[in-house]
């Protein structure tokens, strides 16, 4: 059944149900002690991590309420660590995983529902199957008359981080600091070192990762660049590499690896989310395209230099954050709008030079974090 046919069915269907139960207005929502609130996030990774914001904010606010999480099967190890969130629930694919899902988040008896970020119609679906009194989505779904609050959007260049923030606000949740963040264990970081100490060994006084991947072609930077830019690195720097990739992107990793001059580690699909941020948590800087393992990186506070084409940064790139630097040639193409998966040729990313990253890395990161660290120049 195709998305289109699908949200018709589903437009059906929550009319009729709102026919005959509706959620409630939000103006009759009143907080109570020890709500229990489902936070629905089933999208990717990058999406996550613009979450974390708004779902630090909704923990720092209401510390007493039970608040879980409904995320991607591949994510759950990296929200399993979250102190803060109560129950991570798998997204399954396929719709008897989906009706199963449905019926076990009804028994939990939710008080809220809210739609970080989900593809329609299964996360509204999906929302109106607790059975919760109150949801909050985005206005800008076309299921978005069966929600309590339905959030605007302020604008087309709003940060994604800004955007999962309004999603909380109703509430009276107001976040100062606007940094992504996970929380990584002790024992993942040193179980992480020592794969790299058994890798490389030793641990590496010099760490530096590259993801040559991404979701789609569109998105990803000109492999070959991304092995100029690692002999570079190693031969400037002296740096150890780390080069991150799911199992499907190991081939572009494997080529950028082989032509790197020095050993590098390939993730490649080996180690669950939890681990790879362990590993980049050892690494003095990344370079990557605008993909998940970027904001992973900022997340954790790892100075990240972003590749971006078909997103503008100032919507999806470094926010508020020092240790963020994104390079941006929307101009080099004269489409627009962008036509993002359907581009034959991402003339943006190809007109990033190897010459041009080289150079930031020498403004940027070499003077603010590699002379801090004390480490002899090659």
């Amino acid at each position: 059944m195709s998305r289109n046919l699908r949200l018709g069915v589903a437009k059906l269907w929550l009319r009729w149900r709102q026919r005959r139960q509706p959620v409630r207005p939000w103006t009759a929502w009143r907080p109570q002690p020890g709500q229990r609130v489902l936070l629905i996030n089933s999208t990717a990774l990058g999406d996550l991590l613009f979450s974390t914001p708004a779902i630090r904010g909704l923990a720092e606010r209401f510390p007493a309420w039970q608040v879980d999480i409904l995320v991607q099967s591949g994510l759950l190890p990296l929200v399993a660590a979250d102190p803060r969130l109560h129950r991570c629930w798998p997204y399954p694919k396929g719709s008897p995983g989906l009706w199963r899902l449905s019926r076990e988040l009804r028994a939990q008896h939710y008080d809220l529902v809210i739609i970080l970020h989900g593809n329609d119609p299964e996360a509204t679906l999906l929302a109106h199957h607790t059975g919760a009194p109150y949801i909050i989505g985005s206005a800008h779904s076309t299921l978005s008359f069966a929600y309590s609050y339905a959030v605007p959007r302020q604008g087309l260049s709003e940060h994604a981080i800004d955007r999962r923030l309004s999603f909380v606000q109703p509430l009276g949740v107001e976040v100062q600091e606007k940094q992504m963040a996970i929380f990584l264990p002790t024992e993942v970081r040193e179980r992480a070192a020592a794969l790299l100490a058994e890798h490389c060994g030793r641990l590496p006084p010099v760490l530096i990762a590259l993801h040559p991947g991404g979701s789609d072609a569109y998105k990803r930077w000109p492999v070959q660049r991304f092995g100029e830019l690692a002999r570079w690195l190693a031969a400037t720097y002296g740096a150890s590499l780390l080069i991150i990739g799911t199992a499907n992107e190991r081939p572009l990793a494997e080529q950028v690896a082989s032509q790197a001059g020095v050993p590098a580690l390939v993730t490649g699909g080996r180690f669950d989310l939890l681990t790879v941020a362990g590993l980049l948590s050892h690494c003095q800087l990344l370079v990557g395209n605008d993909s998940g393992p970027f904001h992973l990186g900022l997340a954790l506070k790892i100075p990240s230099l972003g590749l971006f084409g078909a997103d503008a940064p100032e919507r999806v790139g470094p926010y508020q954050v020092p240790w963020g630097q994104a390079i941006y040639k929307k101009e080099a193409c004269l489409r627009d709008p962008c036509i993002t998966k359907r581009c034959p040729r991402p003339l943006c990313l190809e007109a990033i030079q190897t010459e041009e990253v080289r150079q930031l890395i020498r403004q940027w990161w070499e003077p603010n974090f590699w002379a801090d660290r004390n480490i002899i120049h090659v």
